[in-house]
């Protein structure tokens, strides 16, 4: 059975008749069933104030200076004026946006200013989707607000005066929003949900906050509303009916890699790949740093013992509450655990850690605490058990304790238990009386076996990572909310009772345990060089230090920092870093002034930026100083850029920095990556990221350090703020993205010298690569992403070279790009090494679809 279409005026479908046949020549009438859209608007009345919908019951009214033009499919299209009240209006929703939905149109600008929305529709506060003209990246997009998106958009800025056919489809089995510009896939994203249109349906405004905005100022035709996610050669055929002339994809065919091994270019920066830190996700607290508890000194919540619960057994009577009137005297512990016990025998405390205590077998950790008591001497039982109490994992006692603060500690070893994160960790009493608890810590092993140490495991796929650098201590957590919140690092060294902690940006304070002395420890332990950032006088609130007078004292804080960090021990600063048990210092290249100051808009980051540059210069001058927005009143040694994109879009735009100037600043690429994928990226992010990273591999003279962002995620639930993650944990387990194996593969195969290349493609291609050389030994690195569906051949060129004599393939790959790792299966999609046959100075390698691949090739 095959269904026969009979194409009617504008391309809209006619009746449909199914033939029952064994032979059909195909011609160019005979199509795959498609919908019929549900609203169509042909704009071809040329006059009036209304415009008919050729298929329903959903006509448009003109509005506000709205009228006629010349169009492109018929002879008229909706004139628009660019003011305010100018569209057209349908008074109800087309499409139940929930479900699977297309809407395309031909537009034309008359400028490409702002924000201009073609089609949309409404809901209490915010359009459904926008197909539109984005002010912010001056391309077109389909827009789908949703609760953290990445728009898939054009790539390019639009031309005045020039049609183009847009379509937006969202696919509600695969999640997914794409868009289509003149008949071709432009970009695409998954993990969308719209929210379900309940207003007006609009073309030429959208709408925000309730209101209407985004008024176009040019023309739109042949507007259709589809309910169902049309396929790519659909909407192709539809933009035909415009333009016959449409080109179709074109095919994969094999192509030719020269590398030019004999005139190596740019040499790459040892420290070129490196790692990006901040308190988000539970990153540090309930994260990479040990301590297991949870509100260990009672300031998480300002009315309640959060993440505390009382423990009455076998008839215990008590309660528990935050208490305070009892500060522990020279220390920033103001505020303690009060535990009233009525009637015993068993009444205490319990934590539930961050989402439960990781309980492992055979395994010792340390509990340490503030106790006294008023009628309880003890002893105090310590231990950790099942949340239910009914199993007891390990157990310690501190036999008596006394009526002023001291500290306890016990020791808690577990047998050969099952692993599991089902536990929690509890200090009781028997006897009645009040007990008063303080800075409740528990630490498993931990990375190299440092006190107030670090995660294992976490540690691990960092070191494994092979980084240069750790910029620390991060972007908005460096900020704060508000001034007072910044990252005040003289609060955050010294012994950790003399830590106050401070909110964090992301909704959740920092005991400040993980302190710059920890960070600088937790560089060493990696053998990488800290980035260091300093506050500059922005918070993210809007507020700001003016130069002058009023920023000196954080220039002096600045100055304070970097001499903690390298000055000598007969330095004030250097000889505190000695007495907190680090007298030598510590390597430091770079220093960073501020996170994204591009968004202060009172425009004094030039004047702040001039003067922490003056003063680090005058007393540092080896120092490199970065910048993270573009300043004119000095040149920085490097400037902070920042990318969060689709993958197609990184893909596009993979020769970013081919064009950039080269007397300018150096470029640091301080946060970037392909936002598809949660809580980690799944294989098609890591498909963008690895050619973005190819992009800035090739420009090595003037990208000089790179960090993906963020780095950690804690995947409970409510411990999360950002959607895609580079390594994903919990209490017990950790994983890493295919984003994470990728970029792997580039810092551990990074070569020291640029190698040019060219690549000559007959056909369509989604292949990028670049190619590198380690001058110790001749190995060349071949890196290649093929983020096409199809195999790409490629002969492969090697001048320059003696001898090759032999070769290894690195290929991170599998069979769907929305394959991903995660807690069941944590290894997925990860690196397959395996021998390169017939690698030679002139060969032929396949790259396998949806692959990312490093040839190794030896050579003399």
């Amino acid at each position: 059975m095959i269904t026969l279409r009979f194409v009617g005026k504008n391309g809209i479908l006619g009746r449909k008749f199914v033939l029952a046949v064994s032979t059909l020549s195909v011609v160019g009438i005979l199509h795959a069933e498609t919908p019929e859209p549900v609203t169509y608007l042909t704009f071809d009345e040329g006059t009036g104030t209304y415009a008919a919908d050729s298929v329903g019951n959903h006509p448009a009214a003109l509005l506000g200076g709205a009228g006629w033009t010349t169009g492109i499919v018929g002879p008229h299209a909706l004139n628009l004026p660019g003011a305010p009240g100018g569209y057209a209006d349908i008074a109800s929703p087309v499409l139940n946006t929930t479900q699977s939905f297309t809407v395309a149109a031909w537009v034309k600008l008359n400028n490409a200013n702002g924000y201009q929305t073609f089609v949309s529709e409404d809901t209490n506060v915010e359009a459904a989707f926008f197909l539109q003209l984005r002010g912010d990246s001056h391309q077109f997009s389909f827009t789908v607000p949703y609760d953290f998106f990445v728009n898939p958009q054009s790539g390019f800025t639009p031309i005045v005066g020039q049609w183009y056919h847009l379509a937006g489809v969202y696919d509600a089995v695969a999640h997914s929003a794409t868009l289509y510009l003149n008949g071709l896939l432009a970009d695409q994203i998954f993990f969308v949900n719209p929210a379900a249109a309940t207003g007006h349906s609009s073309v030429g405004r959208g709408q925000f906050g309730g209101n209407p905005v985004d008024f176009i100022n040019g023309a739109i035709d042949d507007v259709r509303f589809y309910q169902a996610a049309l396929t790519g050669s659909e909407i192709l055929e539809i933009a035909r009916v415009g333009n016959p002339s449409l080109p179709g994809p074109l095919p994969v065919k094999p192509a030719t890699l020269h590398i030019d091994a004999a005139h190596p270019g740019a040499n790459i920066n040892p420290a070129f790949h490196g790692l990006m830190i901040e308190e988000i996700n539970h990153a540090l607290d309930g994260g990479l740093y040990g301590e297991l508890i949870q509100n260990r000194v009672f300031q998480n919540d300002s009315n309640e013992p959060i993440n505390w619960s009382v423990v009455q057994d076998n008839g215990g009577v008590g309660s528990i509450a935050l208490d305070k009137t009892q500060p522990i005297a020279g220390t920033a512990l103001t505020t303690g655990l009060r535990i009233d016990i009525a009637q015993g025998p068993r009444v205490g405390a319990a934590n539930d850690g961050y989402w439960g205590i990781p309980v492992r077998p055979n395994t010792i950790y340390n509990a340490s605490f503030y106790a006294k008591g008023s009628g309880v001497t003890g002893p105090l039982t310590v231990g950790i058990e099942s949340v239910d109490g009914s199993v007891v994992y390990a157990q310690a006692q501190v036999s008596a304790i006394t009526a002023d603060w001291a500290q306890y500690s016990v020791t808690l070893t577990t047998s050969s238990v099952a692993t599991t994160e089902d536990a929690r960790f509890v200090i009781t009493v028997g006897s009645p009386g009040t007990l008063w608890l303080n800075q409740v810590s528990l630490f498993p092993p931990t990375y190299h076996n440092r006190p107030n140490g670090n995660r294992v495991d976490l540690m691990q796929k960092m070191a494994d990572l092979n980084p240069g650098f750790l910029r620390l201590p991060g972007g908005n957590y460096l900020e704060g909310n508000t001034i007072d919140q910044r990252f005040e690092w003289k609060n955050t060294i010294g012994p950790i009772q003399q830590r106050p902690g401070h909110e964090s940006p992301w909704g959740y304070r920092s005991d400040d345990g993980l302190g710059l002395l920890e960070y600088l420890e937790w560089c060493e332990d990696l053998n990488m060089q800290p980035l260091l950032a300093v506050y500059a006088g922005y918070s993210l609130n809007g507020t700001h230090v003016n130069p002058g007078a009023e920023l000196q004292p954080y220039v002096q804080d600045a100055l304070d920092e970097i001499q903690y960090l390298i000055g000598s021990t007969s330095t004030n600063w250097g000889a505190k870093r000695a007495a907190d048990g680090h007298p030598a210092p510590f390597p430091l290249t770079y220093v960073e002034i501020g996170n994204e100051d591009f968004f202060d808009t009172s425009g004094s980051y030039d004047g702040r930026f001039a003067q922490f540059y003056d003063a680090i210069k005058a007393a540092y001058p080896n120092l490199q100083v970065i910048a993270t927005a573009a300043v004119k009143s000095r040149t920085p040694d490097i400037l902070d850029e920042h990318f969060y994109e689709t993958p197609r879009a990184f893909e596009k735009d993979v020769h970013h920095y081919d064009s950039y100037s080269r007397t300018g600043p150096k470029i640091f690429v301080g946060e970037y990556a392909a936002q598809e994928g949660r809580p980690s990226p799944d294989l098609n992010a890591a498909l963008g990221d690895a050619a973005w990273l190819i992009g800035l591999e090739r420009n090595a003279d003037l990208v000089i350090l790179e960090s993906y962002a963020p780095m950690f995620t804690n995947i409970n639930p409510g411990a999360s703020q950002w959607p895609t993650n580079l390594i994903g944990y919990d209490a017990v387990k950790s994983y890493g993205s295919p984003s994470y194996y990728a970029k792997q593969m580039f810092n551990q195969h990074r070569g020291n010298l640029v190698l040019p290349t060219t690549l000559n493609v007959a056909g369509g291609s989604e292949f990028y690569e670049s190619a590198t050389r380690d001058n110790q030994t001749g190995t060349i690195y071949l890196k290649a992403v093929n983020a096409a569906g199809t195999a790409q051949k490629v002969q492969i060129l090697i001048d320059g070279v003696g001898h090759v004599s032999g070769g290894t393939a690195i290929v991170l790959a599998s069979s769907s790009p929305q394959d991903t790792n995660t807690f069941d299966e944590p290894r997925k999609v990860v690196p397959v090494t395996a021998k390169a046959n017939q690698v030679n100075r002139s060969f032929e390698y396949t790259f396998v679809p949806y692959s990312i691949t490093v040839l190794e090739i030896k050579t003399k």
